[in-house]
């Protein structure tokens, strides 16, 4: 993709946009927009968003800042070829975090909607072992989440790491919706959403177009 706005801009312009661009691909956590003149005028930022849009990604606004992460469509071919898809265990074990940490207790109304995925209630280990998953694979899964950045362990528990919060809204959207399926998959709304995700699927058969079943 032609990066026609970066090359229109003068050389110091250029600078700055290419360091906001590192550090929220680089970042651990949300870059505060103050940090980067790229990120805190408009202009530039859309400079950045182009960039950033030219290898696939996307630009994320965090909290009160910004990260970067993969655009949903590039994100949705990756995983058809089964580039960057966690092992079976490994996805049970976010899972069963992601639930106890996220899910519920926003259900439950402890941690607030608008709280970043990062900030939920740390789950201890013995609780993950208390589900179907063999003890040993949680250990397992455990550690390799943790030298990818999806949990870390804090001294109450363990919560989500901060790659989680490179998701776009779509893709948090499509974790929570399988979440309520995993959790009661006869409920009123796990009904609701097994038919959208029918009805997505018999349009994406019909057309052929997946911007068609994303509408």
């Amino acid at each position: 993709m032609e990066v026609r706005y970066l090359e229109a801009l003068s050389e110091q312009r250029r600078a700055e946009v290419r360091a906001a661009v590192c550090a929220v691909e680089t970042a651990r956590l949300p870059v505060p927009a103050a940090r980067f003149r790229a990120l805190a005028e408009v202009p530039l930022r859309r400079v950045v968003e182009e960039v950033l849009a030219a290898s696939g990604r996307t630009l994320l606004g965090v909290g009160e800042g910004f990260l970067s992460g993969y655009d949903d469509t590039v994100r949705a071919r990756l995983a058809d070829e089964g580039v960057g898809v966690l092992p079976r265990e490994d996805r049970a074990v976010l899972t069963l975090v992601l639930l106890f940490s996220v899910a519920a207790p926003r259900a439950g109304g402890s941690v607030l909607p608008q709280a970043l995925w990062t900030q939920g209630v740390p789950v201890s280990r013995e609780r993950l072992k208390q589900s179907t998953v063999p003890d040993r694979v949680v250990d397992a899964a455990l550690s390799r989440l943790t030298a990818a950045d999806l949990v870390r362990t804090t001294g109450s528990g363990i919560v989500l790491g901060s790659q989680l919060l490179r998701l776009t809204p779509a893709a948090q959207a499509d974790l929570f919706e399988h979440l309520v399926l995993l959790a009661e998959p006869q409920g009123v709304r796990g009904c609701c959403l097994f038919d959208l995700e029918r009805w997505r699927s018999n349009a994406v058969s019909r057309s052929g177009d997946l911007a068609v079943a994303g509408a």
